[in-house]
């Protein structure tokens, strides 16, 4: 039955997409497609009033049309069944695939294991260029699900590959997948054996890794036809021009973020002192000493794009990844998410200028899923409601106040998960916000899925 639904919407979308594709003179060349994980429409409105104030506007919200979409995830053992919370890895996979999985997959499906093929290799194996860009490491789910097939998407590296996955279960472990098995091996791996042009993120320690041969991952890429690089300097310094595949891996992990909270400050659990709540002081976002030296989302996805459109007659897919709003938000470290949502939208700003440039590009600009944080009220109105009810007012989870660029105040509130033992805040179940340039406004609907946006761009790109 579930089939026989997702059948039937990938025939309505691709009906109601006719009037986007074009003639063979025509052809559109190009699609830039970024992804802001856990970007859902809070973390928006929290770093839009930070950044640009209560009439501002992101860049991103300046793409002339917008939609919304639904995340959808199936069981891994009731494949006829949803859950309502999606994880990063199975939502990016429906994005990479237009098809439904289960929470923890990688481009293959609930249950059955069966390798579900990507955007980038169809759009690889029609001509295209390829690319991943990502402020997380390149093995992490998101731009592992357009290049690579693993039960889980804790299977990195070939040292993974044999190690148990506690919370995970048999039908997800990581050996399914090994080479030894006969299987794919394990993420990184795959990322080079799929040879996509550009390969630009974290993960140093995934690829120092060695594969069945004895060979380190690294020497792998460089005899497959790839030039490695770890610096700034040395991407500022590549000729675009020249003909190689570019693998520049920047942090041992994933990126360090841009921002931080001043004096290193995140949201903090509220405190009772004689029966009142005591609230912690405002705090601003300060830049992140640790990102010194590492290059920007922008200034990757500009070399991605120098790299990607230097034979205009093959056009190409890019995927760009603003990876920590989702981890700063787990963390509950609001000035980390604002900041890597401004790396993002900063690289949508570079997506918009080439796309005016090049009338032929696709722009889309969505998320995964959604995340915990939400604007709540300030510690002024807390403390009126404590005063007039004679009881004490609080936020029950993690609550912090910051100072905007304009000198508001703006309070923040991560209730996913309990003080004082709660790790981390959890991902939420709700529609996350699309923005698209280079299409038709009137053939979008208002209401769409993920499904219909991998669709959208496999229309774009006229890919078989």
């Amino acid at each position: 039955m579930l089939r026989i639904a997702q059948i039937l919407a990938t025939v309505t979308i691709a009906c109601l997409l006719t009037g986007v594709a074009r003639s063979d003179a025509e052809k559109p060349t190009n699609v830039i497609f970024f992804i802001g994980d856990g970007m859902d429409e809070h973390q928006i409105t929290m770093a839009r009033n930070y950044l640009h104030g209560p009439q501002g506007t992101l860049a991103m919200e300046q793409l002339p049309v917008r939609s919304s979409a639904r995340v959808q995830t199936l069981l891994e053992h009731q494949q006829d069944q949803f859950s309502f919370i999606a994880d990063s890895a199975n939502s990016p996979s429906t994005l990479a695939t237009g098809q439904l999985t289960s929470a923890g997959r990688i481009a293959t499906s609930a249950g059955t294991d069966l390798d579900q093929p990507t955007i980038l290799q169809a759009a690889r194996e029609s001509g295209f260029l390829t690319g991943l860009v990502t402020t997380a490491s390149l093995t992490d789910a998101t731009p592992a699900a357009f290049a690579a097939h693993t039960a889980h998407r804790n299977c990195q590296g070939p040292e993974d590959m044999d190690r148990s996955i506690s919370y995970a279960p048999p039908s997800q472990q990581c050996p399914i997948d090994a080479k030894q098995q006969g299987g794919p091996g394990s993420i990184a791996e795959q990322l080079i054996d799929a040879r996509t042009d550009v390969l630009l993120g974290g993960g140093k320690r995934h690829f120092a890794q060695k594969n069945q041969a004895g060979t380190t991952l690294l020497d792998q890429a460089r005899h497959e036809g790839y030039q490695y690089i770890d610096s700034i300097n040395q991407l500022d310094k590549l000729d675009d021009s020249a003909e190689f595949r570019l693998l520049g891996l920047f942090a041992p992990g994933h990126l360090p973020v841009e921002w931080v909270g001043d004096g290193n400050r995140k949201a903090e659990a509220i405190q009772l002192a004689s029966g009142e709540p005591a609230f912690s002081e405002p705090f601003d976002c300060l830049k992140n000493p640790r990102h010194t030296g590492t290059p920007t989302l922008s200034q990757l996805t500009q070399k991605a794009l120098a790299r990607l459109s230097r034979d205009p007659s093959r056009g190409f897919f890019l995927m760009v990844e603003g990876a920590s709003i989702d981890k700063q938000a787990h963390q509950r470290n609001p000035c980390g998410q604002i900041g890597e949502l401004n790396a993002l939208d900063s690289a949508v700003t570079i997506g918009q200028e080439f796309a005016q440039q090049h009338p032929g590009t696709l722009v889309i600009v969505t998320a995964d899923h959604g995340q915990a944080e939400q604007i709540v009220p300030l510690p002024n109105d807390y403390m009126a409601m404590t005063k007039s009810l004679g009881r004490p007012q609080y936020p029950p989870g993690y609550y912090a106040v910051l100072k905007t660029r304009q000198s508001d105040l703006m309070a923040v509130s991560y209730t996913t998960n309990a003080p004082p033992h709660g790790e981390w805040e959890q991902h939420t179940g709700v529609h996350v916000p699309v923005f698209l340039k280079g299409v038709d406004g009137r053939e979008i609907p208002a209401l769409m899925s993920q499904r219909d946006i991998y669709q959208l761009m496999r229309e774009h790109l006229q890919l078989p």
